[in-house]
């Protein structure tokens, strides 16, 4: 039995969005079922499948859809959250979905070296319960990373994953709509995620572009020969609305009779026979399901969620199985070397004459814009302006090799509410500021040093994991932040944007008092105070030479000593790309696919 999703009017109005209370709003969402964002799904299904894929998000959704493509085989998708909501296509609005029932709702362990300002020292983790994953509630940003990255892939043991190997499958994926940069030969029409520029240019951002050239930074295309400059950014968004893998995957590949998509199916364990995975157990409706996998189990379940899985499944570290009874079947590194983006920023204030994104979206006019045109600032990345990858110190990079990522985003105020920051922190710094005009430039360590740790709090595989990111154990990790923050006030006291107004908040952060006169010791302890996740997770199933005790999984993804069994997803990242990881988590998910492919004969006798 398949459903289709009517609009359910009621699910939309429970979200917070700058559209609730418009008289356009039943207009809205009528309109943005112009572009089909999610599939039909399934109630019934087998009791047996070639492929079993656990997790429809950025990586699961591509395999399923790619693995169906071979009509002898039949593949089960099993997600754990719901087809996400209709008002989900608008790029701007992003932000609303954190914390709402399409969100994980994760929360790090308190951090010892920063988030300070924040509750209990916790940092709030965002990430996709819902098909199409996290490429459904994230700002949509489409960097690839640094050919670097690949190539150090390949040298530490993953094998066959070097710059050269993965770009074909980075081209196969896109379907690049813009043709500025198209002829440079690192491009490609035709694939199923669209990247395009968002068709929001206001004030604050050209006045971003002229402070840029002003400074000498030159404008690249970030995902071509070269990444370190400013970069008018493209993202995964098709005319107007938003472009995640259940649109641009599972949409197509809904009527294959060998694909079955079914949702609110939350997998508890992986059953294993033998060390051969032969299915998983899964609770669906309000009871335990059985499905048996033929072939393979396909683990897609995110940096975090797939390590909750293979630990109640007895693969993981022997200490850590041993704290909770589960019998260990492989003792393999789960769970360590998780890698992270860390973001923090400085607030500035502009001329109250420009227009806030809130106030934006809240007007009918551009409500009414947005529907017949798909223009205005309804298009933008969840606020995005301008985004750029730089050498710290302000070095010119004798190789391509940048440090962090400076940007500037005009926020929703429910950004901030969502960032858990204590209220006094909230009060103090923005609250002088709440009816004005404002902007953050934000600072994003590129490469980490400092790894994290997830893992299991409990048998119950409806507990939440334990995450602990570990965030600067290295003060090198520090100081690149800090350097990209000392960059933002360089950039805002560009005249191009003091002729808008710029100037920083006069208000002080909570706790930087004895600082305000050092601009060094002040952007530091602004870094210990403001701590965002990038939603960059990678590394925690890591991918390699199966004779390094530090790998999970082997260059083909499989899990090591365990047959039937890989994992696709980000957490086989041996090091995170210098860049947002929604494109890279879909490239490994591509080059995966094919790597299956390549194990399937379809003799008559396989026929179903």
């Amino acid at each position: 039995m398949s459903t289709a999703g009517a609009i359910d009017n009621a699910r939309e109005l429970s979200y917070i969005t700058p559209f609730n209370t418009s008289p356009l709003f039943p207009l809205l969402l009528l309109s943005l079922t112009s572009q089909r964002h999610t599939p039909r799904v399934k109630t019934r299904f087998r009791s047996e499948y070639d492929y079993i894929i656990v997790g429809a998000g950025s990586a699961g959704a591509v395999v399923a859809s790619r693995l169906s493509e071979v009509a002898c085989v039949s593949v089960l998708l099993l997600e754990a959250g719901n087809s996400p909501p209709i008002l989900s296509e608008i790029p701007a609005i992003a932000r609303s979905f954190v914390g709402s029932d399409i969100d994980w709702k994760y929360r790090t362990t308190p951090q010892r070296n920063t988030a300070a300002g924040h509750i209990n020292r916790q940092v709030t983790w965002p990430s996709g319960k819902t098909l199409g994953g996290s490429s459904t509630i994230n700002a949509m940003l489409y960097p690839r990373g640094n050919r670097q990255n690949y190539d150090d892939w390949a040298a530490q043991g993953a094998v066959g994953w070097s710059y050269e190997e993965v770009l074909p499958y980075f081209k196969k994926l896109e379907d690049y709509v813009d043709p500025i940069y198209f002829e440079n030969g690192f491009h490609n029409i035709g694939g199923p995620v669209t990247a395009s520029k968002p068709l929001f240019n206001p004030v604050q951002k050209i006045a971003g572009i002229q402070a840029a050239l002003n400074l000498g930074k030159g404008f690249v295309d970030s995902n071509g020969p070269y990444q370190s400059g400013f970069f008018n950014f493209d993202a995964s968004i098709r005319r107007g609305q938003r472009c995640s893998t259940a649109k641009a995957y599972l949409v197509p590949s809904e009527n294959r009779t060998n694909l079955d998509i079914v949702t609110n199916a939350l997998v508890t364990k992986i059953t294993i026979q033998n060390k051969r995975a032969t299915g998983v157990q899964f609770d669906f409706n309000g009871r335990t399901r059985r499905v048996r996998a033929r072939r393979e189990v396909i683990l897609s379940a995110g940096t975090t969620n797939t390590v909750q899985l293979l630990m109640l499944s007895g693969i993981g570290p022997l200490s850590e199985l041993a704290k909770f009874d589960i019998t260990c079947i492989a003792d393999l590194p789960v769970g360590l070397n998780m890698q992270d983006h860390i973001v923090s920023f400085l607030g500035y204030e502009l001329d109250d004459s420009l227009r806030r994104l809130q106030q934006s979206t809240e007007d009918d006019q551009n409500i009414s814009n947005y529907i017949n045109k798909r223009e205005g600032p309804l298009t933008s990345a969840e606020g995005f302006l301008l985004m750029s990858f730089l050498r710290k110190n302000n070095a010119e990079p004798r190789f391509d090799t940048p440090d962090f990522s400076a940007y500037l985003i005009d926020p929703l105020a429910i950004t901030l509410l969502q960032l858990r920051l204590k209220p006094n922190v909230l009060l103090q710094y923005f609250g002088p500021y709440v009816n004005k005009t404002t902007i953050l430039c934000a600072s994003q360590i590129l490469h980490p040093i400092s790894t994290g740790t997830v893992t299991i709090r409990s048998r119950n595989p409806r507990a939440p994991v334990v995450i602990d990111p570990n965030y600067f154990a290295d003060f090198r990790d520090l100081d690149d932040v800090v350097q990209g923050l000392k960059f933002c006030n360089r950039f805002m006291a560009d005249p191009a944007m003091k002729r808008i107004g710029a100037r920083p908040f006069t208000s002080i952060i909570p706790g930087c008092e004895p600082y305000v006169n050092d601009e060094d010791l002040y952007v530091r302890c602004a870094v210990r105070t403001f701590t965002i996740t990038a939603n960059h997770q990678v590394g925690t199933a890591k991918m390699g030479d199966p004779n390094d005790p530090s790998t999970v999984v082997d260059p083909q993804l499989r899990v090591k000593t365990i047959r039937g069994l890989r994992v696709v997803d980000a957490s086989v990242m041996p090091t995170i790309p210098w860049a947002n990881t929604n494109a890279p988590t879909i490239m490994v998910a591509e080059k995966a696919s094919d790597m299956i492919k390549s194990t399937i004969s379809c003799r008559y006798s396989e026929l179903r």
